[in-house]
């Protein structure tokens, strides 16, 4: 495996907290704007850290499968001016990225500084800081890191398309638009079904610029403690049906990690412990 592709491997899997929490009431739902409504989608709460193992996959259009396991450590940092959150993942498999650990602090001025990540080989013995997120997270796998974290609402322009109801249950259909465009987000718009008793995103499609719908984004979530989090993700590619599959599983949330976790000693020696 190059170091290229395990880059690619790595980028985008560990930004953001892939959970929701449940703090929405059921009065007004019929007052809420589009804003309002994709703001209540996007207020993620995961609580203040989260381990888990994500486990990818990707299922080619022949039918052949590639598969990759991470475990990831999240601590989230609301009390500082500063460090927005911290990210630490190591690779379980396959077993040739055994030992490989990717690292990355957000920072709450995002626009004036942008994230710090981190990668450690073995084959090379160091750390290493990266000038940059590459665009995918593996190779083939369609699955950007935009897919994946919560997005500002006030980047979009949001317009509620109508109201469905998909086997009993009902959604909100928002389309979203970017108000400029960014090197970091190529879509030129997405459709979110949200639904309407707790504003969980369930689907989600996106478009390029010339309005093509590019890829099918369905999202399975479950509760753990007080926060709703990713429990399987499907992404399916319109132009060559090929399949991205993540499935998170071993969710514990507000274990105490330690910050001392987050660090380059960690990285090289894999004992989060």
């Amino acid at each position: 495996m190059t170091i290229k592709s395990r880059l690619l491997l790595l980028a985008g899997v560990v930004i953001g907290s892939l959970g929701m929490s449940f703090l929405t009431s059921t009065a007004g739902y019929a007052e809420l704007t589009a804003d309002q409504i994709v703001a209540k989608s996007e207020d993620v709460y995961p609580g203040m850290d989260q381990q888990s193992k994500l486990t990818f996959a990707i299922r080619e259009a022949d039918g052949g499968e590639r598969k990759v396991i991470l475990r990831r450590y999240w601590k989230n940092y609301p009390g500082d001016s500063n460090i927005d959150s911290k990210v630490l993942v190591f690779h379980e498999y396959p077993p040739d990225t055994t030992g490989t650990a990717f690292m990355v602090w957000t920072y709450k001025t995002a626009k004036r500084k942008p994230e710090d990540l981190w990668i450690y080989l073995p084959i090379l013995r160091k750390v290493q800081k990266l000038p940059e997120h590459p665009d995918e997270i593996f190779s083939g796998a369609n699955l950007k890191p935009a897919d994946m974290i919560p997005r500002d609402v006030s980047l979009d322009q949001h317009k509620l398309l109508r109201e469905e109801t998909i086997e009993n249950q009902q959604y909100y259909v928002v389309e979203s638009t970017p108000k400029e465009v960014n090197r970091n987000y190529n879509y030129g718009k997405v459709v979110k079904w949200i639904k309407k008793s707790d504003f969980l995103k369930e689907r989600i499609e996106y478009y390029n610029t010339d309005g093509t719908l590019l890829k099918t984004q369905l999202i399975t979530w479950k509760k753990v403690k007080t926060a709703y989090v990713w429990e399987k993700v499907v992404l399916t590619s319109a132009k060559t049906g090929v399949q991205t599959m993540l499935s998170i599983s071993d969710v514990e949330i507000d274990t105490g990690l330690n910050d001392k976790i987050f660090s380059e000693r960690t990285m090289s020696t894999g004992k989060v412990k």
